[in-house]
């Protein structure tokens, strides 16, 4: 017997271009089941944004009233590179990302009722997710007419 035979270089390609592959699918399905985490991770921050902005309508005292809107602007600024990286997941959450750069062009007042639909579509997106969302939570008072995907509108109006 002698030495033993290598693979032809044709195989070996075949073999690489397969790992190259498997390694690929892996890599892609790991950043489609981030989309909905990183999205709902957004929306704890819009949830958050939405209470304060709530309370600071209904605070008396100016100073803690705009306070109060200035936090809610900080969750605000917070969501987006969430959102952002979740539409990279998943182009799906493309718009929760566009009303969340809205913020600074048109009071969050205008923007409350799209920021729900999109965060109750990204908490209905996935059954595997259990994230639980923070206290004051608003996420489920309204939901989509679609799904995920743009065009959402909320089925109800805001408070």
């Amino acid at each position: 017997m002698g030495p033993p035979r290598l693979p032809a270089p044709k195989t070996r390609r075949i073999a690489a271009a397969l790992l190259v592959c498997a390694g690929l699918g892996v890599a892609l399905s790991a950043c489609s089941s981030a989309g909905p985490s990183l999205a709902q991770r957004a929306c704890v921050h819009v949830d958050a944004s939405i209470r304060l902005f709530k309370q600071a309508e209904h605070t008396r005292d100016v100073s803690s009233a705009r306070q109060k809107a200035a936090e809610a602007a900080g969750q605000l600024s917070d969501a987006l590179p969430l959102a952002a990286r979740a539409t990279s997941a998943n182009p799906a959450y493309n718009p929760l990302m566009t009303t969340l750069q809205e913020i600074g062009r048109t009071s969050e007042a205008n923007l409350i009722p799209a920021l729900r639909a999109q965060c109750s579509a990204a908490d209905n997106s996935t059954a595997q997710t259990t994230t639980a969302r923070g206290p004051g939570s608003t996420g489920s008072s309204t939901s989509a007419t679609t799904g995920v995907g743009g065009g959402m509108a909320p089925s109800q109006s805001s408070e």
